[in-house]
């Protein structure tokens, strides 16, 4: 890392612009990193022009037009920063003339590890593309991670890998359940770590507390409207999500302006036309950036036992039913690209047991916990227990590492 930060000390020197590629979590992260270290960024670049409208922590979002300009590869100098992408931003990057490691460098090479801290071990919804929603029975952790043991887990993560600038706090939980979270943002923040967070916005929440407590990202995620919300999201009310929303957008205004607001509308057979762009036109009246994606079967325990010859779960096979991508396309061109890495590999996940799971992807703990304590397990530990774990090797032999990314980079095609 000490290498990529002196490259990019060097290149400010230059008069190079700096641009991190990617304005989510991982780009706001790593601004918010390097500018701790006191090298300043010229701003981000973004496809979503929903995204291109806004300022994020006081940088423009430009087009990936700016690097047709004449001369970008020698004025520029570009940050990857896109989770799922970036292979294919630096083959975009090589065609126009810049290099690796001279006028660009990824993301991976800056920061070893991303991190997800589970806060809440429960969800208020039983929603059917998810684990909960076939109501198993698991023995993953249903409490909450509290405020004293989460200070403890910031204090370690600082000091193992100092350059971390973001964590993300949900995983399988919804983190609003959490009464103690408004806190844990303020301390995170206080020692240099940004917070992004979700919600399905059933909960009563102090949604003011949890504003001022200026958490960086807020994802809410929806799937169809009125009648039709809670097929999907299932257990919710629309109503009561409709009225949240304002609550969020009100808040947001009295409160903390600068938040990014991110809404993911799960596309379903059920919930596309005239729904869909209900859900548009309120991300455009309250200045939320609208992410429209394919749903997906998000559980890879289901998914590795269907690779495997099992019957999906039956709330897994309702919701596989009204997907707009079928599970045996996205298995497909996963397979297609199985020789590729594993981006999850570099996510640790703490649970809010403390567990730690060897993928994040996966629900139950089962195969799938390679250290019962984060606070006693040292980081090179838990990264040398992860890479030879028998999960991992099932999983490639399937390609389902790559699942996911197929399907975000189905959204790319669709929308652009």
């Amino acid at each position: 890392m000490t290498h990529y930060l002196e490259l990019l000390t060097a290149r400010v020197s230059e008069g190079k612009r700096i641009l991190v590629y990617g304005a989510g979590s991982q780009g706001r992260g790593v601004v918010h990193a390097l500018k701790e270290r006191g090298i300043e960024l010229a701003g981000f670049i973004d496809k979503n022009p929903t995204v291109q409208v806004h300022n994020l922590g006081g940088l423009p979002v430009m087009s990936p037009t700016v690097l047709d300009e004449p001369d970008a590869a020698v004025s520029l100098f570009i940050i990857i920063a896109a989770f799922f992408f970036e292979r294919e931003i630096s083959e975009l990057l090589e065609a126009r003339g810049f290099r690796r490691n001279i006028s660009y460098v990824a993301y991976s090479s800056l920061k070893l590890r991303d991190y997800v801290v589970e806060v809440s071990g429960i969800c208020n919804l039983h929603c059917i593309s998810c684990p909960r929603g076939g109501q198993r029975i698991s023995r993953r952790s249903t409490g909450m991670m509290s405020l004293a043991t989460f200070k403890k887990v910031i204090t370690k993560i600082r000091r193992e890998d100092p350059f971390v600038g973001n964590i993300q706090l949900y995983q399988w939980g919804e983190p609003t359940l959490n009464r103690e979270l408004p806190g844990m943002i303020r301390y995170a923040r206080e020692n240099g770590i940004l917070c992004s967070i979700s919600s399905n916005l059933n909960h009563p929440a102090d949604f003011g507390a949890l504003i001022e407590s200026h958490p960086e990202c807020l994802r809410i995620s929806v799937s169809g409207t009125g009648d039709t919300y809670a097929i999907t999201h299932t257990g919710g009310n629309w109503n009561t999500f409709v009225s949240n929303v304002e609550r969020i957008a009100k808040l947001r205004r009295e409160h903390y302006p600068e938040m990014k607001v991110e809404l993911y509308y799960h596309r379903y057979k059920h919930g596309l036309g005239a729904q869909q762009e209900q859900v548009a036109e309120m991300c455009r009246k309250f200045n939320f950036e609208f992410h429209p994606v394919p749903a997906y079967l998000i559980s890879l325990d289901d998914i590795m036992g269907y690779c495997e010859g099992k019957p999906l779960p039956n709330a897994a096979q309702r919701a596989r039913e009204l997907l707009l991508i079928d599970l045996d396309e996205g298995l497909a061109r996963a397979k297609v690209e199985a020789a590729l890495p594993c981006n999850a590999l570099r996510v640790v996940m703490v649970n809010a047991d403390l567990s730690v799971a060897t993928c994040m992807m996966f629900f139950d703990p089962e195969e799938n916990t390679c250290a019962d304590n984060f606070l006693e397990t040292t980081i090179e530990g838990i990264d040398a227990r992860r890479k030879k774990a028998p999960l991992c090797v099932k999983c490639r032999k399937h390609g389902i590492h790559r699942y996911c990314g197929v399907y975000a980079k189905i959204s790319e095609e669709e929308r652009y």
